[in-house]
């Protein structure tokens, strides 16, 4: 008998980590927008804000709070008694509120950025979750540059904050700089040490690795997962949540994961991201990028044309786009198949010895354009059928 694949939470930092993409500033009635968006799709967790580092923070955070009743609304705080006050203030009135404070654990960061021991940061880390937990049995906390930091010293602050009562732990590769197995060694690790311990694999895509170390983390026994859309976030960005989910999803009974995501609201989001952003997904961008579904090369377009699975592993429709969203590019890779498909879309039915004609025409054309416009394609058709009324846009 098959075992039902394990759940993956879906942990979506879009509004906060995804917000400090340098050139990114959300309005607060757009955070709400993308926030109502990223719940609908069906994400777990939206890390909102961080409430304590501006008034219009606070407020676009409580504004979500008070609307959202779909999924879990968080938002983050350093580990003082301040942060975490400010950030339950926010989201106290949200349906399903968490808060989430951090702090930086490497030897790097708590000489540079702290100027603490190793026995200030533990102390401070337990502090902050016993006093969260007075307000709120939602307490997750994250480990900052985990990956860079002393496996001992990792134990010491897992061990003060699973006494205390913390949810999950968040282990961060905040500089993206762990390969996949040492990533996966270091979850695989910790869950040896604590079993009952929850993780959270927050990831960095400094390396382009990002959701290779996630998707190592979650066979390794992390339960949730922290993704951006259209991976946004600091730098090159966060593990983007449209790569996690697809990969879970196309993959799901060989992983034996699977998420609880609407996916074919991914492309939806991301366009809507991509416009309150600002920031545009290069087109080869995997799932969501202009030419995921776009193909050039003569030998693919002939294949896919015939049937699809030859060079598509998913299809438009699962993430949310339609059969016409898959284009065939007509360059000088292409091939006559591709030609008479764009042919017969304009209307034009070729015979054999006409499209061989329509072919060589647009070879020699495209020695002089980067691109067949649909101008061309029709002037092409129109000499070799005889209707010629237009000159080609050289």
């Amino acid at each position: 008998m098959a075992t039902e694949p394990r759940i993956i939470k879906i942990y979506e930092t879009t509004l906060r980590d995804g917000e400090q993409t340098p050139g990114v500033n959300y309005f607060p009635e757009e955070k709400l927008q993308i926030a109502q968006a990223l719940a609908d799709m069906g994400c777990d967790t939206l890390d909102c804000g961080f409430p304590i580092s501006s008034p219009g923070e606070f407020e676009a955070v409580r504004l979500i709070a008070s609307k959202i009743d779909n999924a879990e609304i968080l938002a983050i705080g350093r580990a003082n008694i301040a942060d975490i006050d400010r950030a339950w203030e926010a989201v106290k009135i949200a349906a399903h509120p968490v808060i989430e404070p951090f702090i930086s654990i490497s030897p790097l960061h708590r000489e540079v950025k702290l100027g603490k021991t190793r026995e200030q940061v533990r102390e401070m880390a337990r502090v902050a979750v016993a006093h969260a937990r007075t307000l709120t049995e939602n307490v997750d906390f994250a480990l900052e540059d985990t990956t860079r930091t002393e496996f001992d010293f990792i134990l010491e602050v897992c061990d003060a904050l699973l006494k205390e009562g913390v949810r999950f732990i968040t282990i961060c590769d905040t500089v993206g700089v762990a390969l996949p197995w040492e990533f996966g060694k270091l979850i695989a690790d910790l869950k040896r040490e604590f079993p009952q311990i929850r993780i959270s694999a927050h990831c960095h895509d400094d390396l382009g690795l990002a959701v290779a170390n996630a998707l190592t983390g979650l066979r390794n026994g992390a339960e949730r997962v922290d993704t951006c859309i259209n991976g946004l976030g600091e730098r090159a960005g966060n593990a983007a949540t449209e790569d996690i989910v697809m990969a879970i999803r196309t993959r799901s009974a060989d992983l034996g994961m699977d998420v609880k995501v609407d996916t074919t609201k991914l492309v939806p989001t991301s366009r809507l991201i991509a416009k309150l952003s600002g920031m545009q997904p290069q087109w080869t961008k995997s799932v969501v990028g202009a030419n995921a579904f776009a193909h050039g090369g003569g030998i693919h377009q002939d294949g896919v044309l015939k049937d699809a699975r030859t060079y598509e592993i998913m299809t438009p429709e699962s993430v949310g786009l339609t059969a016409a969203d898959r284009r065939m590019h007509v360059g000088k890779l292409s091939g006559r198949a591709a030609l008479d498909a764009q042919m017969r879309e304009l209307g034009y039915q070729l015979e054999r010895e006409q499209l061989n004609k329509a072919f060589d025409m647009a070879k020699l054309l495209l020695g002089k354009k980067k691109v067949l416009e649909e101008m061309d394609m029709r002037y092409i058709a129109d000499s070799i059928t005889g209707s010629v009324d237009q000159q080609p846009a050289v």
